[in-house]
């Protein structure tokens, strides 16, 4: 067994009991949202540095907009991305 499966079944006790605790489940809803949030900057990160034209933003636009508001999995969202950029390649959309 690995680390991860001791770290795991070690913390499934406390689990059990400090998720019914109000104060307990306020840490976790602030640590959800520091993760969105974090999330969400590593996007911005990757749009300034990767995105150059047009044709890069509509593929990362839609594949973000599949992955997030249609709960698409990754092996469909990069298909669809590889295709719709494959599409896009040779068409002359203009720089950003």
């Amino acid at each position: 067994m690995g680390p991860g499966f001791i770290l795991i079944f070690a913390m499934l006790p406390f689990w059990s009991k400090a998720r019914h605790y109000s104060w307990f489940q306020a840490i976790i809803r602030g640590l959800n949202a520091s993760a969105v949030g974090l999330i969400g900057g590593g996007c911005i990160f990757l749009y300034t540095k990767s995105v150059s034209d047009a044709a890069d933003a509509i593929v990362f636009v839609l594949c973000g907009g599949l992955a997030s508001f249609y709960d698409f999995g990754a092996p469909q969202t990069i298909a669809i991305g590889a295709l719709i950029g494959a599409a896009l390649a040779s068409s002359n959309l203009g720089q950003l």
